[in-house]
């Protein structure tokens, strides 16, 4: 997933300029995907140890079903079991997230999450490999530079694996699973028996041409987001839905739009490699042409999910184009943030809010002033993730992605999250009259109080 922090506003609308005697006029794009955030479509839920969210991925295997239940949305990565799932005859990520899905409902959760992409068409996805190995469907899939040779490309047509298999279809090979080698005996997923069986092409990380229009944007909601592996699925209540599209010339037009300036690592799809641009032989036009047909399909997408019922991360506030920047409270920003969010119509009250937890490696630093600037702070849905990307909590013994040393056991969840604290008495925060810089409110079992001059909390 994207660790990109960006800027959440609002679009600006488009005028055409006409000149005199309407000789031409300027079209103004947007490279704004998606609605505004919206709130989910289940009842607010204020007990503290079910406002939390993690997202997991332990590569090595399952992830804890009832470590996951404990929170109040636990998100699955694509990650996750990839060493169960990359060694699989042919991959079935798709199916291993649902089993997950399934155990960690079996388990008591509230809402579980699992994983999609609507910019790569993963082939370790069985409905995705399915289109991409029936040529009845090869317009959905952007293709290689055909004027160009193999050796010209800056990534490998082929598999390394087996230099007969080939595609036409353009693919990197990030975070791909590979059959392990002398030179690397520990790749991103260990395919077994010399083979990573993807289908008739070759694994890697191919992108859905969102040009297409209608014919791909109805299957990828009807069956791949709304579908039984998906949240047609009574275990699964929503999804995160990964990566985006970015154009230079949508971002020359209008800088402030989120995901911009390109950079994730640069123009086109976002986690791909550099030179995609180039490999596939699209003009700066063909980018900004597939950037607002993406931005159709988001819109589309996140309206289908309200209308079943579930819900997406990327209608939280300030989490759009697959954000992970939950907002992490210090001394500095305490009072100017509070002072903002006890107003009642501030987005705090009126949006969904994602808040992390300030954590120094594998430990927390200032836990009772994060879990009280939360329950000061925070409306009808509001959850607390760990650290600056609000969502991986790290109790497995395999941390997700390598962001962590391996730990024996994780780190458990903090008991204070288990506290009674209530439901809200006052309808939202307030500054202490003659206490500048101290913010209070009353829950019904507490009393919570947060001084930002000495970045002192009350939880009594």
């Amino acid at each position: 997933f994207t660790l990109t922090v960006r800027t959440n506003m609002a679009a600006v609308s488009s005028t055409a300029v006409g000149l005199l005697a309407v000789l031409c006029a300027a079209q103004v794009h947007s490279s704004v995907g998606g609605l505004p955030p919206t709130l989910p479509p289940w009842a607010p839920e204020y007990s503290l140890a079910r406002s939390t969210l993690t997202m997991q991925c332990n590569g090595s295997g399952w992830s804890s079903p009832t470590r996951g239940a404990a929170f109040g949305i636990v998100s699955y990565d694509w990650s996750n079991a990839k060493a169960q799932w990359a060694a699989a005859k042919p991959m079935d990520c798709e199916e291993r997230l649902h089993k997950q899905a399934q155990m960690t409902k079996a388990a008591g959760a509230d809402h579980v999450f699992v994983y999609r992409n609507l910019v790569k068409a993963l082939p370790w996805f069985t409905s995705v490999r399915e289109k991409l190995d029936d040529p009845a469907y090869s317009s959905w899939f952007l293709r290689f530079d055909a004027s160009k040779s193999k050796s010209e490309y800056h990534v490998p047509a082929c598999a390394a694996e087996n230099a007969t298999k080939c595609s036409v279809f353009y693919h990197d090979q990030e975070q791909t699973p590979e059959v392990p080698t002398k030179a690397q005996p520990h790749p991103d997923g260990s395919c077994t028996d010399g083979v990573c069986d993807c289908g008739t092409q070759p694994c890697g990380e191919y992108l859905w041409d969102h040009r297409n229009g209608s014919m791909l944007r109805d299957w990828l909601i009807k069956e791949h987001i709304l579908g039984p592996m998906g949240v047609g699925s009574p275990d699964i209540d929503g999804l995160f839905v990964d990566d985006f599209w970015c154009s230079d010339l949508l971002c020359k037009e209008n800088p402030h739009q989120p995901g911009c300036p390109c950079g994730d690592p640069v123009q086109g799809p976002t986690e791909i490699d550099r030179n995609s641009q180039a490999d596939m032989g699209l003009s700066d036009s063909d980018i900004r042409d597939l950037t607002e047909a993406w931005n159709k399909t988001m819109t589309a997408f996140q309206q289908a999910m309200l209308d079943a019922k579930a819900y997406t991360w990327s209608l939280m506030a300030g989490q759009s184009h697959a954000n992970a920047s939950p907002s992490v409270i210090s001394k500095a920003s305490c009072a100017s943030t509070l002072k903002y969010a006890c107003q009642a119509t501030s987005s705090w009250q009126t949006q969904a809010h994602l808040v992390g937890v300030k954590v120094n490696g594998s430990t927390w630093t200032q836990l009772e002033q994060d879990v009280a600037f939360f329950l000061l702070a925070r409306g009808p849905y509001a959850w607390l993730g760990w650290g600056v990307w609000g969502m991986t909590w790290p109790f497995n013994p395999e941390p997700a992605h390598g962001e962590l040393p391996p730990l024996p056991h994780g780190v458990p969840r903090p008991a204070l999250f288990d506290r009674d604290f209530g439901t809200p008495v006052d309808a939202a925060c307030h500054e202490v009259a003659g206490s500048a810089g101290v913010f209070r409110r009353q829950w019904s079992k507490a009393t919570i109080e947060l001084d930002c001059n000495t970045f002192t909390a009350k939880l009594g």
